[in-house]
């Protein structure tokens, strides 16, 4: 038996079933194919899935009355004034350096592990040191010949190139050190041309300083959605 939630609103979906229903269902999903196959008392059973209807179904569920929902995300702030609670240790913490002399690079290590565990740990540590990144230019490039990632753009939506917007002067300064550093660290480079424009969006961090986005909605709605997402911890564990 499978017990299902009803809840009294518009939907374009008759019925949402999770992954613990289909595994109680005994069904067998091939997403290449769009099929899913269970055993019924009259034999295997078929549901086949349109990704033009699913695709439907997606607009239909973030359209209100045929009119786009707009959210302003241009002055967004995502704290307000509450102060997040960071997590605490629940011991006091040694500062342990990487390396001799070097004050910037420390391990931080519980002050009451016993002499010999902390003794391993901290030379495990700096035995180690080559797999911490300390700074932007520390961070390994992966070669294409092992992961190589491409944007799946519909290629008959036509590119969008959104108005230039104007920022105060202190925006101004933290997004040219923020181009910069992305510049010298070779996460991006200089494109001349480009049939795709999108502005940066700059947030208040907590600590006062600014966190520089990039405002890609216009190419999130050129790339298809994926119907099919990867499960969530959660559900992998009630389904085991």
């Amino acid at each position: 038996e499978m017990t299902f939630l009803i809840v009294d609103t518009p939907s374009p979906y008759n019925a949402i079933v999770g992954r613990p229903g289909l595994n109680l269902m005994e069904a067998i999903v091939s997403t290449r194919h769009l099929l899913m196959k269970y055993p019924t008392r009259f034999g295997v059973g078929e549901a086949r899935g349109d990704q033009q209807v699913a695709r439907q179904c997606y607009k239909t569920a973030i359209l209100e009355k045929g009119n786009d929902k707009v959210l302003p995300i241009a002055n967004v702030e995502l704290r307000g004034d509450v102060e997040p609670e960071h997590p605490q240790p629940i011991e006091d913490v040694i500062q342990v350096p990487l390396a001799e002399g070097d004050t910037e690079r420390v391990f931080q290590v519980g002050s009451q592990l016993g002499e010999v565990e902390k003794g391993e740990l901290i030379t495990f540590l700096q035995n180690n040191k080559y797999v911490f990144a300390w700074s932007a230019e520390e961070v390994p490039r992966i070669s294409p010949n092992v992961m190589v990632h491409k944007l799946s753009v519909d290629p008959m939506r036509p590119p969008t190139r959104q108005k230039k917007r104007n920022f105060s002067p202190e925006r101004q300064q933290t997004i040219a050190e923020e181009v910069s550093k992305l510049l010298q660290v070779g996460f991006i480079r200089e494109v001349h041309y480009s049939d795709w424009l999108a502005n940066p969006i700059l947030v208040k961090k907590a600590n006062g300083k600014w966190r520089m986005c990039i405002n890609f909605t216009d190419l999130n709605k050129a790339c298809p959605k994926d119907h099919f997402p990867l499960p969530k911890i959660d559900l992998l564990v009630d389904t085991t």
